[in-house]
């Protein structure tokens, strides 16, 4: 997120809850919404209806990254299993593993999800990328930047 802010040339809003980071986003007080880590569709799926509603995005920044074109949205479907489940880019923490992840050393990385059967069902663990109406004629602009800023200091997606 901070390569991504010098990549931009912006400051970083630090504010918490999706919804309020939405909201900062429609009043114009920040112009994109980034986020690699931990967030539940709880969290997300109400701020997602709001700025879509609005015209914004709200899109799984992994595909952001890696897709030309796309906004592939979260599923919001009843499911015993990870729905978005992506193999090898989410690392398995407490917060999104079913069952505590297997320990590793000191300096370790936690080790990455294999299947979607090791993930909470509800868990976004392809990071989020939002923009409000106002940005979205520069999302190529936007989707350019977090490709560079990924190479450079790839995103944890836990």
């Amino acid at each position: 997120v901070i390569a991504l802010g010098e990549r931009l040339g912006g400051g970083l809003v630090r504010a918490g809850g999706a919804g309020n980071k939405a909201l900062l986003l429609l009043e114009g007080e920040a112009s994109c919404y980034i986020q690699d880590r931990g967030v539940s569709r709880w969290d997300s799926c109400a701020a997602q209806a709001v700025l879509e509603a609005h015209g914004g995005c709200f899109a799984k920044l992994a595909a952001v990254a890696a897709e030309p074109g796309s906004r592939a949205s979260y599923t919001y479907l009843a499911s015993a299993t990870n729905a978005d489940f992506e193999p090898g880019i989410a690392a398995l923490t407490p917060y999104n593993a079913r069952a505590p992840p297997p320990p590793g050393g000191a300096d370790a990385p936690p080790p990455l999800a294999t299947s979607a059967e090791q993930l909470k069902p509800y868990s976004n663990t392809c990071g989020l990328f939002a923009l409000p109406p106002s940005e979205m004629a520069n999302l190529e602009e936007y989707r350019q930047a977090v490709r560079e800023a990924a190479a450079r200091h790839p995103p944890a997606y836990d």
